[in-house]
C-alpha cells in the first residue's frame, strides 16, 4: 500500500513537472519527452488563417536528429493545451533533413502564434496522420480508388491502383486514348494541390504520354479549368490550360518552363490557386519549389481565372497525332492544403533565424549600379581600331559601359583593352553570341556555354577579369515555343555556370514576345530591350523609344528587373546634339523608375554592315555565323569603330 501511495505521489510530481506535456500530448503513445522547442510563425498575406498546414523543415542546422526517433515516430506538436495534427512528408536521419507538415489552429493576418515541438520519447508510437492535417489526402493503398475519386477511361485505356501506386494508363496509340480521376469532393479558391508522379514510356515515341494536373468544374472539366500539363521526353514543355467560364476567357500559355526530370524518377508537382485584390492567381511548384517563371495574375481585361469552388484532377493521354506515345502516369499520393498569396514563415526560438520555407527564394541580383548611378554602354566587335587614347574619348563622351564581343578564339587577346577600360573607370561584359563558325539554323546554346566557361576560366587567371556576360537571345520568331523554351534552359544554365559572382545582362530583340519577358528576367541582372532591328525604321525620338518598349518595361517592374533601352545611333553620334539630346531625355522621362539603369547604343550603320554580308559562293555563306546571327541570335555583334583620321 506505502509502494502505491509512492508511486502515485511520484506520478504527481511527474506532471507538475511536465504539466504542458501531460496536458497537450493525450495520446501520444508514451508519457516523457525530453526536448521540446518552442516555434514562431508569422503571418505575411493580410490573412486570418484557420487550420493552416505550416511546413516545418527540419536539418542539422536546427535539429539534433540523434535526439529523435529513427523515423521521427515521436515527434508532436502542440499549441497551448491542445496537440496538433501532423504528418511527416519526409524524414532522413542519415542525410539530417525532415519535412513535418503541422495544421496549426489560426494566425491572425500580420501577425503570429506559438507552438511548441516535442521529441525524444523513444516509448512514443507514431501518429502521423496525413488525412487529419489535410484538406484532402490519398495515398492510393489497396486495389481501387474507393470512395475519394470519379474515374474516367475510353479508346483503350487503363486505370489500376496496387501496392499504393495508382496507374493511369494509355496503353495504345490512339487519338482519344485517355484516362482521367476526379475527386468527389470540392475544394475552395486558396487551396493547393500536390501530387508525388512519375511517367513511363512504353511506346516507341520517347515523347511519351502527356500528364495534366489541376482543378476543374465539378460539373464540366472543360467548363472552369486551372490545370498545368506537362510533355514531351523529360517533360520539358509546361503548359498552363485556364478557363473562367463567368468572364468567357480561355488562355494556354506555353513553356514557361520545364520539369526536367528523369523518366522513371519520381518527383512533386504542386499547382496552386488562389485569390489576391478580387482576382485569381496561380502558382507551380515542382519538389516544394515555387518557379516564379509559371506565376500568372488575372486582370480585369483578361480574367482567365476562376474563383467557383473546383475539384482535383489527374489525367494522362497519347498525342492526337496518333504518333506510339503510349504509357502511363503513376501516383504515389495526392493531397490537397491550403495556400495564401504570400506564406507563413518559420522561426525556432534557439535561432530566431527564419527557416527555410518550401517556396523559391527571389533570384539573387547582383549590384550592377556603376558609380554614375546610370548605365550608358556601347557594343564593340572588333578592338583592333582602338588604342589607349580612343578608349579615353568613349570614356569623355559619357560611356562608362563595354559590351565586348568575345569568342573562344580571342578571349585572352581582349585583355589589355579590359584593363585600360578599367583603368578609366569603365565596366566591361563579355558579349556571348551563337557559334560564329556555324552554317546552320541550329541551336548553339553549347557554344555559347563553352565560351561561358572560357571567359569564367580567364576571370579566375586574369588581372583584369569581365565585369559581367551579356547573353544574345534566339527572337522566338520562326518556331516560338522551340525557339522560347532553349533561351530558357540556356539562361538557367548560364546562371549555373555563372554563379553569383558574375552579372548576367539579357538581350532582348524588340520583336520578342512580351510574355516571356519575366521568365527570362528571373535569370538575369540586366535586360537590354533592343528598339531596333534589320529592315525597319528604328525609333529615332523620345516618343517612338518610349513607346516602343512600354509594355515590356512594364513586364520588367513588375519582376524587379533593371532595364536598359537598347537604341540605334549614327556613326558621329558623339557629336550628334540630337542623339545627345535623345539620351537625355529618356534619363529625365525615366528619373523616378527604379527599373531604369540606362542605355545601350549601337551604331546602326554598323550593325547593318554586319549582319547583311552577303553570300560569297552557293556553299559558303559569308562570313561564317553572320547568317545564324540574324535567324538564330535575333541580333548581332554591334560595332563602334573608332575612326582615326
Amino acid at each position: 500500500m506505502l509502494k502505491r501511495i509512492i508511486n502515485v505521489i511520484l506520478l504527481l510530481l511527474a506532471c507538475t513537472l511536465f504539466v504542458q506535456t501531460c496536458t497537450a500530448l493525450t495520446y501520444s503513445g508514451g508519457w516523457e519527452w525530453n526536448y521540446s522547442e518552442e516555434i514562431t510563425i508569422r503571418e505575411h498575406s493580410g490573412t486570418n488563417l484557420v487550420n493552416y498546414q505550416i511546413p516545418i523543415v527540419l536539418n542539422s542546422s536546427n535539429f539534433d536528429f540523434s535526439l529523435a526517433s529513427s523515423e521521427g515516430e515521436d515527434i508532436r506538436f502542440s499549441s497551448g493545451d491542445k496537440q496538433l495534427q501532423h504528418w511527416i512528408g519526409e524524414w532522413s536521419a542519415a542525410r539530417e533533413e525532415a519535412i513535418v507538415w503541422v495544421k496549426v489552429p489560426s494566425i491572425a493576418a500580420d501577425g503570429s502564434t506559438k507552438i511548441t515541438m516535442y521529441y525524444g520519447n523513444p516509448d512514443a508510437t507514431d501518429i502521423s496522420s496525413s488525412t487529419s492535417t489535410f484538406e484532402f489526402y490519398d495515398d492510393f493503398s489497396g486495389s481501387s480508388l474507393f470512395g475519394n475519386w470519379e474515374s474516367y477511361t475510353t479508346g483503350g485505356s487503363e486505370l489500376k491502383v496496387s501496392n499504393g501506386v495508382c496507374n493511369l494508363i494509355v496503353p495504345k496509340f490512339h487519338p482519344e486514348d485517355v484516362v482521367s480521376i476526379k475527386s468527389k469532393d470540392e475544394f475552395p479558391v486558396n487551396s493547393m494541390f500536390v501530387a508525388k508522379r512519375k511517367k513511363i514510356t512504353t511506346g516507341t515515341d520517347s515523347r511519351g504520354p502527356v500528364i495534366t494536373q489541376g482543378f476543374v468544374d465539378p460539373q464540366r472539366e472543360t467548363k472552369n479549368q486551372v490545370l498545368t500539363s506537362t510533355e514531351l521526353e523529360n517533360e520539358t514543355k509546361v503548359t498552363w490550360i485556364l478557363e473562367n467560364s463567368k468572364s468567357d476567357a480561355r488562355y494556354f500559355p506555353k513553356d514557361l518552363t520545364a520539369v526536367n526530370v528523369v523518366e522513371g524518377d519520381w518527383y512533386t508537382i504542386g499547382v496552386a490557386w488562389y485569390m489576391e485584390d478580387e482576382f485569381g492567381k496561380i502558382a507551380w511548384f515542382k519538389n516544394g519549389v515555387r518557379d516564379s517563371r509559371m506565376d500568372l495574375a488575372a486582370t480585369e481585361e483578361n480574367n482567365y481565372i476562376p474563383l467557383t469552388d473546383m475539384k482535383v484532377y489527374l489525367f494522362a493521354s497519347t498525342y492526337s497525332d496518333v504518333s506510339d506515345n503510349t504509357g502511363y502516369a503513376s501516383f504515389d499520393y495526392a493531397y490537397v492544403r491550403k495556400f495564401v498569396s504570400e506564406e507563413p514563415t518559420v522561426m525556432f526560438a534557439g535561432s530566431m533565424e527564419e527557416e527555410e520555407t518550401v517556396t523559391e527564394a527571389e533570384p539573387v541580383r547582383i549590384n550592377i549600379t556603376p558609380a554614375s548611378g546610370l548605365i550608358s554602354a556601347i557594343r564593340i566587335f572588333d578592338t583592333a581600331d582602338y588604342n589607349d587614347a580612343s578608349i579615353i574619348e568613349l570614356k569623355d563622351s559619357g560611356i562608362n559601359t563595354v559590351m565586348l564581343l568575345t569568342d573562344g578564339d580571342n578571349v585572352w587577346n581582349l585583355e589589355r583593352f579590359v584593363k585600360t577600360a578599367h583603368d578609366n573607370d569603365m565596366q566591361v561584359y563579355a558579349m556571348i553570341f551563337n557559334d560564329p563558325k556555324s552554317d546552320s539554323d541550329e541551336d548553339n546554346s553549347v557554344y555559347v556555354k563553352d565560351v561561358l566557361e572560357q571567359v569564367i576560366d580567364y576571370n579566375s587567371k586574369s588581372l583584369s577579369a569581365f565585369d559581367g556576360v551579356d547573353i544574345a537571345l534566339d527572337p522566338c520568331s520562326e518556331n516560338p515555343e522551340e525557339a522560347c523554351a532553349l533561351n530558357l534552359m540556356l539562361l538557367e544554365d548560364t546562371r549555373e555556370i555563372a554563379g553569383n559572382e558574375l552579372a548576367i545582362a539579357i538581350d532582348i530583340p524588340s520583336y520578342y514576345a512580351l510574355a516571356d519577358i519575366p521568365k527570362v528576367s528571373a535569370s538575369a541582372d540586366l535586360i537590354i530591350l533592343q528598339t531596333y532591328s534589320l529592315d525597319e525604321n528604328y525609333p529615332q525620338t523620345k516618343d517612338e523609344v518610349i513607346d516602343s518598349i512600354a509594355s515590356k518595361m512594364g513586364e520588367i517592374r513588375i519582376s524587379d528587373s533593371k532595364a536598359l533601352i537598347g537604341l540605334a545611333v549614327n556613326e558621329g553620334f558623339m557629336t550628334d546634339t540630337n542623339v545627345q539630346s535623345l539620351l537625355e531625355e529618356l534619363q529625365d522621362y525615366y528619373a523616378e523608375d527604379t527599373a531604369f539603369m540606362g542605355t545601350s547604343i549601337v551604331v546602326y550603320e554598323d550593325y547593318e554592315e554586319y549582319s547583311m554580308i552577303p553570300e560569297t559562293t552557293e556553299e559558303s555563306k559569308g562570313i561564317p555565323g553572320f547568317t545564324v546571327l540574324i535567324a538564330v541570335a535575333g541580333l548581332v555583334a554591334v560595332a563602334y569603330r573608332q575612326k582615326r583620321r
